[in-house]
């Protein structure tokens, strides 16, 4: 297991106590004081979320809207306890989508899933220069019924990872402009919408339609993607 790989498996879960990441955690100071700091984080976080809801809260609530001017003070204050609470809540959920972030299914739509997660994982890719070989490539590329006779251009990152919670392949590679193009191959089996062509202010990605996949290109705006999609589908060699 690399550096890499090791914070991306502690970040979607930190309590997973399995060898390899047992043995990357001990393997440097620095990986076990991040393994440390994320057990503390963790903690704090069951900590924060295991209170108890008073007895007949509701009701309590529903009374306190029926109270006359009398009890505006009081009513006030009620208000306030929620919000602060609230506000825990919402400082909890987004705690929670930083270390295991995921969207929903049915609502979004493939190229929302792409954006969001080259943005999530650019502070780990940036600067990567894995080499993988084309060997390594086609082993990950396997389970999606997919290889390449060649290296598909300058690979500087592959792996699995979990697209909108479902299995797929991302592999990086250098672009004509010199910035990083991100690939995914996701199963046709995810549940979300089509689209053939998506963007925001920064980035632009295409979809293309495999036989048992998609296979979806994202790079910056700068970068002539649409070459890039058309090579990557023309050599791609399909078996399911």
């Amino acid at each position: 297991m690399d550096e890499l790989e090791f914070r991306r498996q502690l970040y979607t879960n930190p309590r997973e106590r399995s060898d390899t990441l047992i043995q990357e955690a001990t393997r440097t100071p620095k990986n076990k004081k991040l393994y440390d700091e994320m057990q503390q984080f963790e903690c704090k976080l069951e900590q924060a979320l295991n209170v108890d809801v008073p007895d007949a809260l509701a009701e309590r609530l529903i009374l306190s809207q029926s109270f006359d001017d009398s009890q505006l003070e009081y009513r006030r204050k009620t208000r306030v306890h929620i919000a602060m609470a609230a506000s825990i809540a919402f400082v909890v959920g987004l705690s929670f989508s930083l270390v295991n972030w995921q969207l929903p299914t049915g609502q979004v739509n493939m190229g929302q899933v792409a954006l969001e997660h080259v943005y999530h994982e650019m502070p780990y890719t940036s600067g990567v220069d894995e080499q993988p070989s084309l060997q390594t490539i086609n082993a990950k590329l396997a389970r999606y019924g997919a290889s390449f006779d060649q290296l598909p251009g300058e690979v500087v990152y592959v792996n699995h990872c979990a697209y909108a919670g479902a299995p797929a392949f991302h592999m990086i590679m250098k672009g004509k402009m010199g910035s990083n193009i991100n690939v995914f191959v996701v199963p046709k089996s995810t549940e979300l919408q089509a689209v053939e062509s998506f963007a925001d202010k920064k980035m632009h990605g295409m979809v293309s339609k495999l036989s048992n996949a998609n296979l979806v290109v994202v790079g910056e705006r700068n970068e002539p993607i649409e070459k890039a999609l058309d090579t990557l589908t023309a050599d791609l060699n399909q078996s399911i």
